[in-house]
């Protein structure tokens, strides 16, 4: 006969193995997520919406909303998959390390008062294990509940995932066609910080010469004050 509670037990580490692999397999969806945003950035931002054909510029549009709408509810199912959108799974465990001496010590004292009317088949041994079989159970539907609507959010998260992923290269199709025939020039603004210079000195202003009078010799420069003879040494 099956020991119900090894085989509880073993459902229970299960679930916790199933859990982890869960929530590790989300990697996955959030890289290509991220990956995806540059992409949509840069057909956003480098295709030219002021030329082209009006029946390709609207399909174009039309496909990039498609994608970031995917993109949009894949992340949403992988944030419920993950923590539940911030509001977190509620996990059951085994309420304490030694859980199990604490259901001795408390139903002993319930069977010693009672154990006389008692069949022989019920002992100590058999009230613990139903009790520990009890908390199993419990622990396991729970856990496997949490785990099953984690699994089915990461499901859908991927559909639409792959969902924006088609829809993305069907963008690129369209982006490549308005790319090849009027390919967007990137417009810079350059601004030159120039430093304000002071002006120049003026020059000198020029020799004034009357012809009413006889030309003027121009002035000597400025001579440079010579330093006086140092005195005879006796």
């Amino acid at each position: 006969m099956i020991n119900r509670n090894d085989f509880l037990k073993e459902w229970y580490y299960k679930e916790e193995e199933r859990r982890n692999n869960i929530d590790n397999s989300l990697n996955i969806p959030i890289g290509i997520l991220t990956a995806l945003v540059a992409g949509i950035y840069y057909l956003l931002s480098k295709y030219n919406y002021l030329e082209g054909n009006l029946v390709l510029k609207c399909i174009f549009i039309i496909f990039i909303l498609l994608t970031i709408s995917f993109w949009i509810v894949s992340i949403y199912y992988v944030l419920l998959s993950y923590n539940k959108m911030y509001s977190g799974f509620d996990f059951k465990a085994f309420p304490c390390a030694n859980f199990i001496k604490n259901e001795y010590d408390k139903l002993k004292i319930y069977y010693d008062e009672n154990k006389d009317d008692f069949s022989p088949e019920i002992t100590l041994e058999i009230l613990v294990e139903n009790n520990v079989e009890e908390i199993l159970s419990e622990c396991v539907e729970n856990n496997v509940n949490n785990n099953d609507a984690k699994a089915y959010f990461l499901y859908k998260s991927k559909i639409h995932l792959i969902n924006c992923i088609i829809s993305i290269f069907a963008t690129i199709i369209f982006f490549s066609i308005n790319y090849i025939q009027h390919e967007k020039e990137d417009i810079y603004k350059i601004e030159i910080m120039s430093r304000n210079v002071p002006p120049p000195p003026r020059p000198q202003p020029p020799k004034v010469v009357k012809q009413s009078e006889p030309p003027r010799a121009n002035p000597p420069a400025p001579r440079q004050p010579s330093t006086p003879p140092s005195p005879p040494r006796r």
